[in-house]
């Protein structure tokens, strides 16, 4: 059996290439022993074609500064300058080593705000931008999680059908949902995937092109950053209304509680890569089911959820918003309609739910006074 076949048996393989590939020990001491992917860090010098080819996942750092060869080639276009322009050749290099295998291409970086030219500096959004799976920032405190995002975005990639399958719409829409892992036998499970469809994946011939890719990128730049039809701690507990760190502490210390919501959190693909997720069509049936005999009653589903989980803060009267900061992340507290304004990000997908924003941010952020949805009267 050869090298390559073994490779191909075994862990989703990870080639990360870094100028000074020395710097990187403790990195791959600590993606090594999670034993999740094989990892190999090189010198751009030292790529080769078989690691190339057997990549699942290939890192690139943005800042190349440790390229004797490059320096001394005589003809600008030998010149990658970054890791950008070098993750474009060995995109091509990949594809003509092997057209049929999927593989995500991101950068690895401590300068995410120089890679995003002025954009808001949110990984799914830059990499959006550069044509690119993902940005991992080396600036993340927390090594760990950082090891476990790669690898599970290399196995995401290896979990992917091959072929997929492109000859019906049957078959493609059996794909997704076999990679989502939609639970079949659960009582939602058709209102999860009329959700899924209504987020508009790139199952038929777009996935069949780019052997899966796309559907990965459409999960990772269209879906896990936005409420659709997976929803993060915080619209869980703007629907439960519920404080959040009441909720997130309830998840952690009662027992009745995690086994209530367990069975409607998501547990496919990427299901810890961007926190914790939760299928909404499971988390509406909760909800119903709890106040059956009164479906419109918030007091009687209350009364039944605080049954489970006294720990809870529940909110009796009002919706509750999860709301963005100036860089588009979710903030850790609800706040009140009279609080909020809606705010329509550039590229925020129209299947996703609102965006909202305090009031009191408009003030002191310009990038949210610039996306807020006001009244015509105000403009006046």
């Amino acid at each position: 059996m050869t090298m390559e076949m073994e490779m191909e048996m075994t862990k989703p393989f990870i080639l990360h290439v870094d100028d000074e590939p020395d710097d990187l020990r403790g990195w791959i001491d600590e993606v090594r022993s999670q034993s999740r992917v094989q990892i190999e860090v090189c010198h751009p010098d030292d790529v080769t074609e078989q690691n190339l080819r057997n990549a699942s996942l290939v890192l690139v750092d943005f800042k190349i500064e440790r390229w004797e060869r490059r320096e001394n080639a005589g003809v600008l276009a030998l010149k990658p300058s970054n890791g950008l322009a070098l993750l474009s050749v060995l995109q091509e290099a990949a594809y003509a080593l092997d057209k049929e295998r999927p593989r995500a291409f991101s950068l690895f970086t401590a300068v995410v705000k120089d890679v995003a030219r002025g954009l808001v500096p949110q990984p799914h959004i830059v990499a959006r931008a550069h044509n690119l799976e993902w940005v991992f920032s080396k600036t993340t405190p927390n090594v760990v999680i950082r090891a476990q995002r790669a690898a599970e975005l290399a196995e995401a990639v290896r979990s992917l059908p091959r072929p997929w399958p492109g000859d019906s719409s049957r078959h493609a829409s059996d794909a997704l949902k076999k990679w989502l892992m939609i639970p079949p036998e659960v009582s939602w499970a058709e209102a999860a995937w009329d959700a899924v469809v209504r987020c508009r994946p790139p199952m038929h011939e777009f996935a069949e092109h780019t052997h899966g890719i796309g559907v990965l990128r459409w999960a990772l730049h269209r879906v896990w950053p936005y409420p659709t039809f997976l929803l993060d701690d915080a619209h869980v507990a703007a629907r439960l209304r519920v404080d959040l760190e009441s909720l997130r502490t309830q998840l952690e210390s009662n027992q009745k509680l995690s086994d209530l919501l367990a069975p409607v959190q998501y547990r496919g693909p990427l299901a810890n890569f961007s926190g914790r997720r939760w299928w909404r069509a499971g988390l509406e049936s909760i909800i119903f089911d709890l106040a059956s005999s009164d479906p419109a009653s918030t007091a009687l589903f209350h009364s039944q959820l605080i049954e489970k989980a006294p720990g809870l803060k529940v909110f009796k009267s009002g919706l509750l918003f999860p709301v963005i900061d100036e860089v588009f992340n979710v903030k850790s507290s609800l706040a009140a309609a009279d609080q909020v304004v809606e705010v329509v990000p550039d590229d925020w997908p129209p299947f996703a739910d609102s965006a909202w924003a305090l009031k009191s941010d408009l003030d002191v952020h310009a990038e949210l006074a610039a996306v807020a949805v006001r009244d015509e009267d105000e403009d006046r």
